[in-house]
C-alpha cells in the first residue's frame, strides 16, 4: 500500500439508507416520465383536453400544456439520467473490476479458498468464485462493496486495525469472522499489499481459510487443558494440606507463604504469569517434608547432624515430586531452591548469586519470614519487627537485598493482611 492511512474506518462507509433514497428517486423519475408522456398525448387532442381541464370557462391552452410537459420531461431526464446514477455511485462506489486475462482468471478460479482484491477504499475490487460461494451473494452484490459489509459490527474496528498493519507490511495475516451463507464463520486470512502491473493502483490481496471447526476444537482443547490444570493445582493443594495436617506446626504455613510471595512479586513488578508460578510453588514448597520421619519433624529439642541432614532433604524431595507434573512454570526448580542462599551456603546444591532464580529467592525470604513469626517445636515465635530485622541482617548474605527491601515495603503497606 502506498499510504496505509487511506484505508477507511468501518464507520466511514456510506449510510445504508442511501440505497432506499436511490430507489425513491428512480420511482420519482418514472412518475415524471409518465406525466410527460400523458401531457404529450393530450397535446394531440385539445378537444378532449378542454373537457377535462376547464376552469372559469377558459380551457388550458396548448402552450401551457406544452410547458407542463417540458418540465416533466426535463425532471425525468434529470432524475433518471443524472441524479439517480450519482446516488447509485455514492451508495456502492463501484469501480471497474480488475481486468484479468483468461489464464489469470482460470488460475484464480482454480483456487478452492476465497481470494479477494481489496482497494485502498477497503472495497472488494475482485474476488474468485470461492469467495462468491462462501458469502452466498451474487457477484454484482459483492464487487465494489465495502469489506466491512461482510464483517460483524463488533469485529469491524479490529479488522480495520489489522488491515492497516497489513498495508504497512507490519503483519501478513489476520483472523476475523466473515458473514457467509452458513452464518458467521472464522477465517484465517493470509494477505499482503500489492501494486498492479503498469498501474498506480494499490491493493491488498488475500486468501482465506475457514478455520471455524478448527477453532472450536482448539477452544474445546483449551477448556479441557484448563480443567486438567485446575485439577492438578487442587491436587497439589490437597497434598500440601495433608503435609500440614501431619505437622500441626505447619498449619496455614503454605497459604501464608503463598500470599506473601504474591505480594513480593507485585512489589518487584514481576509479570502476572511469573506471579502465578511463584504463588503455586509457594503453596507446595514444603511438600517434600512428607518423606521426613514424623518424630524428627516434630522433635522439640536440638537436632543431631544426621537429623538436620534428613530435614534438608525435603527441598530436593519436593522438587522430585513436582518434576513429574507438567506445569507451565518452573515450580520444581523454585521448590528445590527455596533454601538456597546468595552466598552459596544454602542447600541442596549450594547455589549462589544469579544461579538462584527470582522465584527461589522470593520463596526463601517469604518462607523464612513466616517460619520466624510462627511457633516451632524447638523454639518460640518472634515478632514481626524482630523477624524483619533478622532478615535485613542477613540481606546480601543469605537473602537477595531487593527481595528483603520489597518485604519491608510490603509489610508497611499490608500490616493487617499479612499479620
Amino acid at each position: 500500500m502506498s499510504t496505509p492511512s487511506r484505508i477507511p474506518r468501518p464507520d466511514s462507509r456510506n449510510h445504508p439508507r442511501l440505497e432506499m433514497y436511490a430507489r425513491i428517486l428512480s420511482a420519482m423519475g418514472a412518475v415524471f416520465l409518465a406525466g410527460a408522456f400523458v401531457a404529450w398525448i393530450f397535446l394531440a387532442d385539445t378537444e378532449t383536453l378542454s373537457l377535462i381541464f376547464f376552469k372559469g370557462g377558459t380551457a388550458i391552452t396548448n402552450m401551457g400544456l406544452l410547458a407542463l410537459a417540458g418540465v416533466a420531461a426535463l425532471g425525468s431526464i434529470f432524475l433518471v439520467l443524472i441524479l439517480h446514477p450519482l446516488m447509485r455511485a455514492l451508495v456502492s462506489s463501484k469501480v471497474a473490476p480488475r481486468t484479468l486475462d483468461a489464464p489469470q482468471r482460470a488460475l484464480l478460479e482454480l483456487i478452492p479458498s476465497p481470494v479477494f482484491f481489496l482497494n485502498t477504499d477497503a472495497r472488494l475490487e475482485d474476488v474468485n468464485s470461492a469467495f462468491i460461494k462462501a458469502v452466498g451473494r451474487s457477484a454484482s452484490n459483492v464487487i465494489g462493496r465495502s469489506i466491512y459489509d461482510f464483517i460483524p459490527e463488533d469485529d469491524q474496528e479490529a479488522t480495520y486495525q489489522a488491515l492497516l498493519k497489513i498495508a504497512s507490511r507490519e503483519e501478513e495475516e489476520l483472523r476475523c469472522p466473515i458473514i457467509t451463507s452458513r452464518g458467521t464463520r472464522i477465517f484465517h486470512i493470509q494477505a499482503e499489499p500489492y501494486q498492479g502491473h503498469n498501474t498506480d493502483s494499490h491493493y491488498i490481496v488475500g486468501i482465506g481459510l475457514d478455520i471455524t471447526e478448527d477453532k472450536a476444537a482448539a477452544d474445546a482443547m483449551t477448556l479441557k487443558y484448563q480443567d486438567m490444570h485446575k485439577a492438578t493445582l487442587q491436587t497439589l493443594e490437597v497434598i500440601a494440606h495433608a503435609v500440614e495436617m501431619r505437622d500441626p506446626y505447619l498449619h496455614g504455613h503454605h497459604d501464608r507463604v503463598s500470599r506473601l510471595s504474591g505480594a513480593l512479586a507485585d512489589q518487584l513488578k514481576l509479570s502476572a504469569d511469573q506471579k502465578a508460578g511463584i504463588e503455586l510453588a509457594a503453596r507446595a514448597h514444603d511438600i517434600g517434608t512428607i518423606r521426613i520421619p514424623f518424630e524428627i519433624q516434630v522433635k522439640p529439642g536440638k537436632l543431631s547432624e544426621a537429623e538436620v541432614s534428613i530435614i534438608e532433604e525435603h527441598a530436593q524431595a519436593g522438587a522430585d515430586i513436582l518434576s513429574r507434573i507438567d506445569l507451565p512454570w518452573p515450580v520444581a526448580e523454585m521448590v528445590q531452591q527455596h533454601h538456597e542462599f546468595i552466598d552459596g551456603s544454602g542447600y541442596p546444591k549450594g547455589l549462589k548469586g544469579s544461579e538462584i532464580s527470582m522465584g527461589g529467592r522470593i520463596l526463601a525470604v517469604a518462607d523464612a519470614y513466616d517460619a520466624l513469626i510462627s511457633q516451632r517445636p524447638y523454639r518460640a515465635a518472634i515478632s514481626r519487627i524482630e523477624a524483619l530485622q533478622r532478615l535485613m541482617t542477613l540481606s546480601g548474605q543469605h537473602y537477595d537485598p531487593r527481595v528483603v527491601t520489597a518485604l519491608s515495603e510490603v509489610l508497611q503497606k499490608h500490616k493487617s493482611d499479612l499479620n
